[in-house]
């Protein structure tokens, strides 16, 4: 509901979910706490991703197939988590990290050096989106094995680096 109506109230939450407000009152004291507790799942998810102890292809997976789940179970205006001071301090840590991250990778070999430096960063999260909200019919593991794999080996077949391009190759100094 958040998703298609940001500005939904508790009750009519309580109500789509079939249960009385006070319940939903007895976990979260106001819609702004509910909001809260939703962007910590995506917070956590990101931590819980181990980026910086665990190998490189492992926590790569395992932080693509975290964010599809959060992504898929509360898909809601993510800018929103920007208005809550500590979410904000900690997703922009969040931020810091994948870049640490994706930093990583390229040192380690596992990202192509030959594409613009700005082009690995906004293009994962742009995966993780797709395969989120366009291949619903996947499990979030099966969807993050497509991201990774697009990710680190992308869509289309290499260039061979000896190879002429293909209007010089045939032609005759």
């Amino acid at each position: 509901m958040l998703a298609a109506d940001p500005g939904a109230s508790i009750a009519s939450i309580a109500a789509e979910a079939g249960v009385d407000r006070r319940t939903v009152y007895r976990r979260f004291a106001c819609r702004e706490e509910l909001l809260g507790a939703i962007y910590e799942a995506r917070v956590t998810a990101i931590e819980d991703a181990r980026l910086r102890e665990a190998p490189v292809a492992v926590a790569l997976h395992r932080y693509v197939e975290n964010i599809i789940a959060v992504n898929r179970t509360w898909p809601v205006d993510l800018a929103r988590m920007l208005a809550d001071d500590t979410i904000r301090r900690r997703r922009d840590a969040c931020v810091a990290e994948v870049e640490a991250f994706r930093r990583r990778a390229s040192d380690e070999g596992l990202l192509r050096r030959d594409q613009p430096q700005y082009w690995a960063g906004p293009l994962l999260p742009e995966l993780v989106n797709l395969a989120a909200h366009r291949q619903a019919h996947l499990s979030p593991g099966q969807a993050a094995d497509v991201v990774v794999d697009t990710y680190l080996h992308g869509v289309g077949v290499p260039r061979q680096r000896s190879q002429d391009p293909p209007a010089v190759r045939g032609q005759v100094a």
